[in-house]
């Protein structure tokens, strides 16, 4: 039947409408992911669960946290953060559960941020106290979480120590003195992440490395996710994925798959190679998607994964705490018998 179609019926006419099939079938899938997103995501509302509730208090606790590691902490930051932050978790204690580990550290952190202010004599608005008041008799007494503090020495003691302990000793840093990176680091950062797997070793990734401090700047200024720290990096290296080596509407988010794969080893290799680094996260709507592939020279055919601002950190520092899930929070173990229900 093939043969005849193609006997009969003019390439370019068979070409047309196999494109527009392909297209089809791409807006389908798109479609379906974007149904799952606004239906399980929290951009329209919170579940009954509470999970997209504990997100959200994660990622306001976390800004605290990095405000509170920030080379010049800034007095009154946050402030409106902050009532945020209180409010969701008296919500979440009321509905939920206020034994939560989450819930408990960000709490903590509250404590932190209302002691730190304390300590310097800032006189903070007068709600957050209020409402911090009201989450005590929530949640009962809390102690103030503390940020850690730590030596360069002893922030790269275990880069030649197994992987254990090696990659345990990875973290976010974003704090830099004025000291220059030898680009052949971030040379050698690069050559050792080439062993990234990648979907039938296409090898999807791409690398650009920035090293002028006036479009390093203007960069970050379109990012948007680094105020307080960002100006101190001495180098950027932004990661990308090409999406010319995929070719089938299930290999949609595949860049972005083996695009993470990449830049996680890439932040390992920087660690080796005592290179500080704090991931940024590309996620943009298309207008600084244009603006940022304008400043930094990036193809249309590829797509942003991710930016590293570089540094060498100053002798001591202060590192985001950063509360992991437990084990039996993130991993579920699925029992044979199980399987076989699963899959009949």
């Amino acid at each position: 039947m093939k043969t005849l179609v193609k006997k009969w019926i003019p390439y370019p006419v068979i070409l047309f409408f196999k494109t527009h099939i392909e297209r089809i079938n791409l807006l389908r899938a798109y479609l379906h992911d974007a149904e799952r997103f606004l239906y399980h995501s929290s951009m329209l509302q919170y579940d009954n669960q509470g999970i997209k509730l504990v997100a959200t208090i994660i990622r306001n606790y976390h800004v605290i946290e990095k405000g509170l590691t920030m080379p010049e902490t800034r007095l009154g930051f946050g402030q409106d953060r902050m009532l945020q932050l209180i409010d969701q978790c008296i919500r979440y204690i009321s509905y939920f559960d206020r034994n939560d580990e989450q819930i408990k550290h960000a709490s903590q952190v509250i404590a932190e941020y209302i002691t730190f202010h304390e300590e310097n004599n800032y006189q903070l608005n007068k709600a957050i106290i209020s409402k911090y008041n009201d989450l005590i008799l929530k949640y009962g007494r809390i102690d103030a979480s503390s940020q850690i503090s730590i030596s360069r020495e002893d922030y790269f003691a275990k880069t030649n120590k197994s992987f254990l302990e090696f990659s345990s000793s990875r973290s976010s840093i974003r704090n830099y003195c004025n000291e220059e990176i030898p680009i052949q680091k971030i040379t050698d950062s690069i050559d050792i992440a080439r062993n990234t797997p990648s979907a039938c070793n296409r090898q999807t990734s791409r690398v650009y490395v920035y090293t002028d401090k006036q479009q390093i700047s203007k960069i970050l200024e379109i990012q948007g996710g680094n105020r307080g720290f960002g100006h101190l990096a001495n180098k950027l290296i932004i990661m990308t994925a090409e999406l010319g080596v995929f070719n089938s509407v299930s290999e949609r988010n595949q860049a972005f798959i083996d695009g993470g794969m990449y830049a996680m080893n890439i932040l390992y290799s920087l660690h080796y190679h005592q290179v500080a680094g704090c991931i940024l996260n590309c996620s943009t709507d298309p207008k600084k998607d244009k603006e940022l592939r304008r400043v930094c020279g990036i193809k249309e055919s590829e797509v942003f994964i991710a930016m590293i601002s570089c540094g060498i950190p100053p002798k001591t520092f202060k590192i985001a705490s950063s509360k992991r899930f437990s084990m039996d929070y993130m991993t579920t173990y699925i029992p044979s018998i199980r399987i076989k229900e699963l899959i009949s």
